[in-house]
């Protein structure tokens, strides 16, 4: 019980922190939180990744893992989700806003900075990679879940392309192989940037939260958001003894994969015609409850 304490005390209380201050700012002068979030999403998120990747010391085999690993969660989270959800006898709409909570996991603005709280900045690696992994994923099969269905191959994998996420992870790759060194000034800027990246997202994180309303809908919201912060940690712990998957790199796979639902679903399911209030109050239950679950989990595994 101390241990679990001390897991509230020293990793999620500095979140919360933050992310009360972004949600007090917003409360009070109704931050661009639109503007922020292209910040993070073509300056300082890509350069952490690009920055972090090409650091890391883990081996081929591992970041395959590691991709393979986060990729076959989220869709089973999402196939989960959607077979609840025709349990239920939910209507096409709710449906798809159902499986998209699940399967949508908040590995950067929630993720990274437990990560990197909990184990270290040596950890950052594997959190970045599990975060790049997911964003794709996000951009692909969350497009398809928000449209139930309609988007074509065509348009996902042209959101893809526009944001500098991929190429980041290209880059930082090949950096990290030795194919070509960055020049210092560059190296130090994107380090500076990167750095930028965790106290941007944990405040975008609190101003989007701050905008969130649970109108109805709550019974079905608390059965999702407990469905994704529940199922996707003993899923995740039993995939990684399927794959033979061990270690801190596994432990770090599996809680960041176990993350609340991202801020993205709700995004995804305004834009493409789903049930975004839903999805809006999935991800605020979602996020509360795994301040309490993520204590636990770190207890269980770190």
């Amino acid at each position: 019980m101390l241990q679990l304490l001390q897991v509230f005390y020293n990793v999620i209380t500095p979140i919360a922190l933050i992310a009360a201050l972004g949600f007090i700012l917003d409360y009070k002068f109704r931050l661009n939180t639109r503007n922020l979030s292209q910040v993070i999403v073509y300056l300082a998120s890509p350069a952490l990744v690009l920055t972090s990747i090409s650091r890391t010391t883990l081996q081929s085999q591992e970041l395959q893992q590691i991709v393979f690993f986060t990729a076959i969660i989220m869709c089973l989270m999402a196939a989960i989700g959607w077979g609840a959800a025709r349990l239920l006898g939910l209507g096409k709409k709710l449906k798809s806003a159902f499986a998209l909570s699940l399967a949508l996991l908040n590995a950067g603005n929630f993720g990274i900075p437990f990560i990197t709280f909990a184990f270290g900045q040596e950890a950052i690696g594997t959190a970045v990679i599990v975060y790049a992994t997911a964003a794709i994923v996000a951009n692909t099969l969350g497009i398809f879940l928000a449209s139930s269905g309609l988007a074509s191959v065509k348009n996902s994998l042209t959101n893809i392309v526009k944001v500098p996420l991929p190429y980041a992870v290209v880059l930082g790759l090949l950096v990290n192989f030795g194919v070509f060194a960055l020049p210092l000034p560059l190296s130090r800027g994107l380090e500076l940037l990167g750095q930028a990246a965790v106290p941007l997202m944990l405040v975008v994180l609190g101003a989007q939260l701050a905008r969130v309303k649970i109108e109805k809908q709550l019974p079905l919201i608390a059965l999702a958001g407990s469905a994704k912060v529940l199922l996707a940690p003993v899923s995740g712990y039993f995939l990684a003894q399927l794959m033979g998957f061990s270690g801190q790199t596994a432990s770090i796979a599996i809680i960041q994969t176990s993350m609340p639902t991202a801020v993205i679903a709700m995004i995804l399911a305004e834009e493409f015609g789903s049930e975004a209030k839903f999805v809006s109050g999935v991800v605020m239950f979602s996020t509360l409850l795994s301040f309490f679950s993520l204590s636990v989990l770190l207890t269980l595994l770190g």
